[in-house]
């Protein structure tokens, strides 16, 4: 059995938030630019590429707020219906892509799991992955319950490997409470999504693995091997077409061609997930600063930066805790969070990783007694 105390679980949620944040300020000045104008324009990347404005607000931590509040109202037990009532109460601004047309969806009476395919050619983008975070800090080293909770809140606006994409990178942050070896954690993680003969998402952490065998000490050509593969699976293996909704086929099948083949193909699930992968291997090869290190490769490799980034220094802050993570990453956050959901647009981060610890605890005891303890 694994044990925490009470004290280190909080310093390792609040580690988890800490990193969180900081990634999204290291991610969101690149998000989306061209690989090469990142590379021209800021070098290597050794700390927040602009300077902090604390009340910029990333849409990615949005629905994790709409999750805890959903917790806190409905119980443990709650229902993938009830999260996506928070979202119809909560949410009224920066919602894209998957999440957009999920909502639409919700606000005209489908309800999950069909609000995450009714006329969503962008089922397997990065929405439901990005948002995993909070899945894994509410249960910690609790893989199986983490799960559970990952793929009720993916099915809101996702399915297949996107829904996959938000089960494994919870599991990985599940995982950090206990495991410290980057690797071993992310193939343990790889259990929980289904074989590589059946998903793409494992294809693409396993090419990921791959990729860092072969180039070790080159993050740069493991990127440029990486978006190979990755233009190879967009134009031959992604599904083009099979979406249900109210829109006709036809219309349908061309959104999906123009999302996979055009600029915003960036979002994609299988991509990312890539760049998450490879950032975290190579960045902990620095032992002074971990964390720091893996969120600015991830910063310099493009594509979704911001939730990239803010997902590395999630599973990393509670893998270090937050007495572990460098002042220059901390301080400057000066323990702030603002975000869009109605009547909790700011945040103390000291204060949301104590509500977070207080549900975790309530699912450790009622749902996780023989896996973890924690100890007052």
């Amino acid at each position: 059995m694994n044990i925490l105390t009470s004290k280190e679980y909080y310093d390792k949620v609040l580690g988890s938030w800490l990193g969180r944040v900081a990634g999204d300020f290291v991610g969101a000045p690149v998000e989306f630019q061209p690989y090469s104008l990142i590379k021209e324009k800021y070098g290597d990347i050794t700390y927040y590429p602009e300077p902090i404005d604390l009340n910029q607000v990333n849409d990615d931590e949005m629905y994790e707020i709409c999750a805890l509040v959903a917790l806190e109202k409905h119980g443990i037990n709650l229902t993938a219906n009830e999260i996506a009532l928070e979202w119809i109460n909560l949410l009224y601004k920066l919602n894209f892509t998957a999440e957009e047309v999920a909502l639409k969806n919700l606000r005209n009476g489908i309800w999950p799991p069909e609000s995450g395919t009714h006329n969503n050619f962008y089922f397997d983008a990065i929405g439901a992955q990005m948002r995993a975070d909070i899945w894994g800090q509410i249960a910690p080293g609790c893989p199986e319950i983490t799960k559970y909770f990952a793929e009720m809140d993916g099915c809101i606006s996702h399915a297949g490997i996107g829904v996959e994409g938000e089960v494994f990178v919870a599991i990985l942050l599940s995982q950090a409470f206990f495991e410290n070896d980057i690797i071993t954690n992310i193939q343990n993680a790889l259990n929980f999504v289904p074989p590589a003969e059946q998903s793409l998402y494992t294809q693409m952490v396993n090419t990921s693995l791959e990729i860092f065998e072969k180039y070790p000490d080159d993050f740069r050509k493991a990127r440029d091997a990486l978006i190979e593969y990755w233009n190879d699976v967009r134009k031959n293996k992604l599904p083009q077409s099979g979406i249900k909704g109210s829109l006709s086929e036809s219309i349908l099948n061309r959104k999906r061609k123009m999302f996979l083949k055009g600029r915003h193909s960036g979002v994609h699930v299988l991509p990312n997930i890539g760049i998450i992968v490879l950032s975290l291997i190579y960045g902990v090869q620095d032992k002074e600063d971990p964390l720091g290190r893996s969120i600015c490769i991830a910063a310099m490799m493009g594509l979704d930066t911001d939730c990239n980034c803010g997902n590395i220094g999630a599973i990393l802050g509670a893998q270090l805790g937050a007495e572990k993570i460098p002042s220059k990453w901390k301080e400057p956050l000066e323990d702030t969070f603002s975000t869009y959901v109605k009547g909790y647009e700011k945040w103390k981060i000291s204060e949301l990783a104590r509500r977070i610890c207080d549900i975790g605890k309530k699912i450790v005891n009622e749902k996780c007694q023989d896996i973890i303890e924690i100890l007052e």
